[in-house]
């Protein structure tokens, strides 16, 4: 990633990897990001890391619905972590542990996620589309028991 200092307005202009078009800094529902100024044409967007635009997300961490990058939620959001297809329809969302998304498991009867539940028999896994569907999973040392 490239930048250069623009020094009428002391900012440092960041270009985009694939087109090196400038990028902007835009707000978005789940805190900042940057994206191509060549939009429609060039559809690149970044992460904000520190007010920077930052190309460096973990490969490892993907949503496990629909495969695309998961993306840390800005700090001032809370810790989570929310999957980059969100503006396409998938509403991924997993907590934070210690930097790293929290493990998902998807129901075996609809594949919707499993959610980490406590009842009156103690600890279980139970579908995220309940009551449409009502599978349940004991838990084994935290995993759901298949």
């Amino acid at each position: 990633m490239s930048a250069i200092d623009n020094s009428s307005t002391n900012e440092r202009l960041h270009y985009c990897p694939r087109c090196r078009k400038p990028l902007r800094r835009i707000q978005g529902k789940m805190g900042p990001f940057w994206g191509c100024s060549g939009f429609p044409d060039c559809r690149t967007s970044l992460n904000d890391v520190d007010g920077k635009p930052s190309i460096d997300v973990d490969e490892h961490y993907r949503c496990p619905l629909c495969t695309r990058q998961l993306v840390k939620a800005d700090k001032e959001k809370g810790d989570y972590w929310f999957c980059s297809g969100y503006s396409k329809g998938c509403k991924v969302t997993l907590a934070d542990h210690d930097g790293v998304p929290e493990a998902a498991y998807q129901c075996q009867k609809c594949h919707h996620l499993l959610v980490k539940r406590s009842g009156k028999n103690g600890v279980f896994w139970g579908c995220s589309d309940y009551p449409n569907c009502t599978a349940s999973y004991n838990d084994d040392n935290n995993r759901p028991k298949f």
